[in-house]
């Protein structure tokens, strides 16, 4: 076995530019498998690590999935609100926990507002529950702070004290000018869709709203902010609410409760089955990416074949010479395989090294950038299967060129 192996060495040495080529180009394609699937599993995580906070999120009826992109990712727009009197219901409830009430619709420089309490500050958590954490600065004090996530802070190079204007709706035509922000805290980068974006308080918000009508400002008397400080600042409206339950067991009870809720049309969604929901139709993406790739590692193992079998008429004075100094068909039918072997085995380690240094490189720029948070490993156990798998086909699809080199060995009798 050791003088096949040497044999095989020196002779995947002697062709050293084409035996180059097929190790890289099965090298890309095993890495580029791993990488998508890697990706792919990140980005499932990422999102689900937006829904660690509570077990229900409570909003208007409308489509579980929309209410869960709008209420926790920002993404998309609330068909109606909810009233303060209905959350209220559900806030004081004695099977509940906390709530974190989340009102939308307001922007900044094409970030959106979202008015919320502190309890969001001190609730709200993500990928494997950590909690939200400071850079600079702290969580609302007075009527007209705003603490901004890390992408916000670092897009418009914002600091603390900072003047910032809100404005209505997503657009940057209507400005709540006349009530200016203060920047009272950074938040650190966190991954998920809490970095983009501008958190104020459910006061503010009914403050800046109160003379605003259909879209329009109404004229008015301006007031100071002690004045308006003691008008009746309780919202009238919130967009959702973050729910947490005491007992798990009583999830779908408090469920049921808000879906047949009477005073008002309402609904509760569970954010992990809902985000299931979503991610199954997201899925149909993952397996045509995968089949792709799965396809280009085909090609390079068919590629590997024809390397094998284009070279088998140019080696057949090396076979002979080799029957001469004793070699028989099988030490010729295992030199091939053993060749195969060592390609696909130098792929293999070539393809691992390769995304080893692709992680350190692109997860901290897919964190920063994409807020996909990727944890860094060696190869997991699928990983494994699969570079098995890889491993074995190469070798079985090398049997044909190596039977053909078998049969011409035995016909040239020597």
């Amino acid at each position: 076995m050791k003088m096949i192996i040497h044999l095989a060495i020196k002779s995947l040495l002697n062709r050293k530019l084409t035996i180059a080529l097929t190790i890289i180009s099965l090298m890309l394609s095993i890495s580029l498998f791993l990488s998508i699937d890697t990706l792919r599993l990140g980005a499932k995580k990422s999102f689900f690590g937006n829904v660690k906070s509570g077990d229900l999120i409570l909003g208007s009826r409308s489509g579980e999935i929309q209410l869960l992109l709008y209420s926790l990712f920002q993404i998309g727009s609330p068909t109606n609100n909810i009233s303060w009197e209905s959350y209220k219901d559900f806030a004081e409830h004695s099977e509940v926990s906390w709530t974190i009430p989340i009102s939308l619709g307001d922007s900044h420089k094409q970030f959106r507002v979202l008015g919320t309490n502190n309890q969001y500050f001190r609730y709200f958590n993500y990928r494997n529950k950590k909690q939200l954490e400071f850079e600079n600065g702290e969580k609302l004090n007075d009527m007209f702070d705003v603490v901004i996530g890390s992408d916000v802070a670092k897009t418009l190079n914002y600091r603390l004290n900072d003047s910032i204007v809100i404005a209505h709706g997503i657009s940057s035509q209507s400005l709540h000018d006349e009530f200016p922000f203060k920047v009272k805290g950074i938040l650190k980068k966190t991954g998920t869709s809490t970095d983009r974006l501008v958190i104020v308080s459910l006061e503010a918000l009914e403050i800046i709203h109160k003379d605003w009508k259909t879209g329009s400002r109404i004229p008015s008397v301006k007031k100071t902010n002690i004045e308006l400080e003691k008008e009746d600042l309780k919202p009238k409206e919130i967009t959702a609410a973050i729910i947490k339950i005491k007992s798990p067991i009583k999830i779908f009870k408090i469920q049921r409760e808000i879906n047949d809720y009477e005073k008002e049309s309402l609904q509760a969604v569970i954010p992990g089955i809902a985000l299931s929901k979503l991610w199954e139709i997201v899925s149909i993406t993952e397996n045509i990416m995968l089949s792709i790739t799965t396809m280009v590692i085909v090609s390079s193992l068919i590629g590997l074949i024809a390397i094998l079998y284009s070279t088998l008429s140019n080696r057949r004075k090396e076979m002979a010479l080799l029957r001469i100094v004793g070699a028989s068909p099988k030490n010729i039918f295992s030199l091939l395989l053993m060749e195969a072997l060592i390609i696909s085995i130098c792929s293999i380690v070539a393809s691992i090294l390769l995304t080893q240094l692709l992680s350190i490189i692109v997860f901290p720029i897919l964190d920063q950038k994409f807020g996909i948070y990727l944890e860094y490993k060696f190869i997991s156990i699928k990983d494994f299967y699969f570079l098995m798998v890889v491993l074995f086909t190469s070798v079985v699809v090398s049997i044909f060129p190596a039977l053909q080199a078998y049969k011409n060995s035995i016909n040239d009798g020597i």
